[in-house]
């Protein structure tokens, strides 16, 4: 049997002739939280729509607990999802949006939906129309998560929020975390907010998972090394340089042994090490 949650096969998809998925691979096993790292038109919305079985694949192959995209919808019941831009009938209020969505989803809980609602401070007399983009955020992360799916997807879940609602959304997170090990990816350009509560972050670029790295990796094996060089830098995989003022250069070492390396270099012997920041990595990693 397979132990994944999510396996995702050589997956293409392309809209009129531009192909935006090019063979990609995924696979996460239960209670694993991955970040999907790209930059915006990568194709992170494509891949979310295809797993949630709203859009056809070219060619590849998904399975979500055994089951495959099939046209039918039955793999919406297993999925959370949170949209980058949520939208809602704007004549109904909060409560009639939760009893709506209660209809279409065999494990509804209403008891935690209301839960969650003064947790997040969201007034379930309110109607959408009226909401703020905060408290839309609020009631996109109440129904992706009211029918306790297995897998949540979560697409730029932050994005534009002021910090107060980013705290709700993250602590939201934690909590179903806790709850019932779900399996959770998050798809994001900018991962620094995430990067306590993520196993591993995968890139995508060029339509494809070009890099894998592990939290311990990225919390721990990522350096900035600044030093002052006569001439041009040793080719070194792993060594990327970040900017320059005059002879003062710096760089990004990606992984220890990369680091070992660089230390036996004469032109580095006087170089400033230090931890590079989370979110100064994942820019290096999507090449900014």
């Amino acid at each position: 049997m397979n132990a994944n949650v999510l396996e995702v096969k050589g997956l293409r998809k392309a809209f009129a002739g531009n192909e935006v998925l090019k063979g990609l691979d995924l696979a996460a096993s239960r209670g694993e939280v991955i970040g999907v790292l790209g930059r915006n038109g990568s194709g992170k919305t494509t891949l979310f729509s295809i797993l949630m079985d709203l859009t056809a694949m070219d060619s590849g192959s998904v399975e979500i607990l055994g089951a495959s995209p099939d046209g039918s919808g039955r793999l919406r019941g297993l999925i959370g999802y949170v949209p980058e831009k949520p939208a809602f009938h704007p004549f109904m209020t909060v409560k009639e949006v939760l009893d709506f969505r209660a209809g279409f989803f065999p494990r509804w809980d209403m008891e935690k939906a209301s839960d969650l609602c003064k947790r997040l401070e969201l007034d379930s007399a309110a109607r959408v129309a009226a909401l703020s983009k905060g408290n839309l955020a609020k009631l996109a992360w109440i129904t992706a998560v009211a029918h306790n799916p297995d897998l949540l997807l979560l697409d730029e879940p932050t994005s534009g929020l002021d910090y107060l609602v980013r705290d709700h959304i993250l602590n939201g997170l934690i909590h179903e975390l806790a709850d019932g090990g779900r399996t959770i990816i998050v798809a994001n350009h900018r991962m620094g907010e995430m990067g306590g509560i993520l196993d591993r972050v995968c890139v995508l670029k060029g339509g494809v998972i070009s890099a894998r790295h592990s939290a311990e990796f990225l919390n721990g094996e990522v350096f900035r090394a600044a030093a002052r060089l006569e001439g041009d830098a040793p080719e070194m995989a792993g060594l990327i340089q970040l900017r320059s003022a005059g002879a003062v250069k710096e760089f990004a070492v990606l992984g220890r042994g990369t680091l070992e390396k660089l230390k036996l270099e004469k032109s580095f012997a006087g170089a400033e090490i230090s931890p590079l920041p989370l979110e100064e990595t994942f820019k290096v990693l999507l090449g900014e």
